[in-house]
């Protein structure tokens, strides 16, 4: 069955998610305590060290990357300020924000949730410059860092390639090359320093080594901006003709799992859909069917 364009949006959504929930457990915790503690995460698990959250629960990137596609889907078309206040709006309904403050900044936080911005760059035709603005915007109130908006930005360029390369093929190059070009003219745009394009273009040539390799080469998988962003865009490059064993590759380094999770669960999503995802995941994740209705109820407003 060949994957519609609806499919391919569902998908990132879906896979967004996911990606935050398989992490969830690990976040914070480095390779070593992974492989003691969980023995690496193959599906769904609890947090069974902090006891905090069951399986499948999702946090702050999710409970953030589902504000803004609701914002997304009822703001006037092509109205960022709109789309801004809508966003707001949202936000200030999330009475708990599930480990929502803990990260330094500039962090990870508004990639992790931009599933939805690269939705609508693909949806709408939003090229680098109309994205680092729209990044800005949006997610000042997560995280006010130039650096931070970068990525974000950069994370939806890159959603919006995964929605339009070819699923059969293997190579993912077109998917880490977007988010090359629009880190840079983002940083210029936004007088942000070089961080994330130097960390993107470093990697760009290395691909095919290993997910520990990638990730010593972001100077580890935390929080910030320059470290979890990249190694997820490198991931889902290099990974981009498989969904599940990408997405558990990216998450089981440790670091910011729950993030990678999200960034990396969005760029396989996007190019092979919702089915790519094994049953069992979509069943055990919190809201599904919400956030499967929300993906609908975007690819509607926005493509009429």
């Amino acid at each position: 069955m060949s994957l519609t364009l609806r499919d391919r949006v569902v998908g990132s959504i879906l896979g967004s998610a996911l990606g935050d929930a398989l992490g969830m457990p690990i976040e914070g915790l480095s390779h070593i305590n992974v492989r003691t503690y969980y023995k690496g995460i193959k599906t769904m698990r609890a947090d069974e060290k902090r006891a905090d959250l069951e399986a499948g629960q999702v946090t702050a990137d999710t409970q953030r990357a589902r504000a803004l596609t609701r914002a997304l889907a009822s703001a006037p078309p092509d109205s960022p300020e709109a789309a801004r206040q809508a966003f707001a709006d949202e936000l200030a309904r999330l009475t708990t924000l599930r480990r929502g403050d803990i990260h330094a900044s500039p962090s990870a936080m508004p990639a992790a949730s931009a599933v939805a911005l690269g939705v609508i760059a693909r949806l709408r035709g939003l090229r680098e410059i109309a994205l680092a603005r729209w990044a800005a915007l949006l997610f000042a109130p997560i995280d006010p860092h130039p650096v931070a908006h970068v990525a974000a930005a950069a994370q939806a360029a890159a959603i919006r390639a995964a929605l339009e390369v070819d699923p059969n093929d293997m190579d993912g190059a077109p998917i880490l090359a977007r988010a090359l070009a629009t880190a840079r003219d983002a940083e210029r745009i936004l007088s942000a320093d070089g961080s994330v394009s130097r960390r993107l273009d470093e990697l760009a040539t290395r691909l095919q080594e290993y997910p520990l390799d990638l990730q010593d080469r972001c100077n580890g998988t935390g929080s910030a901006a320059d470290e979890a962003f990249p190694y997820a865009v490198a991931m889902g490059t290099r990974g981009v003709h498989l969904a599940e064993a990408t997405l558990l590759s990216a998450i089981n380094v440790g670091g910011d799992a729950a993030a990678i999770g999200a960034m990396t669960g969005a760029l396989v999503g996007a190019v092979h859909g919702a089915e790519a995802f094994p049953a069992e995941w979509v069943e055990a994740l919190e809201d599904s069917g919400g956030i499967l209705a929300e993906a609908h109820t975007l690819m509607d407003a926005v493509d009429g």
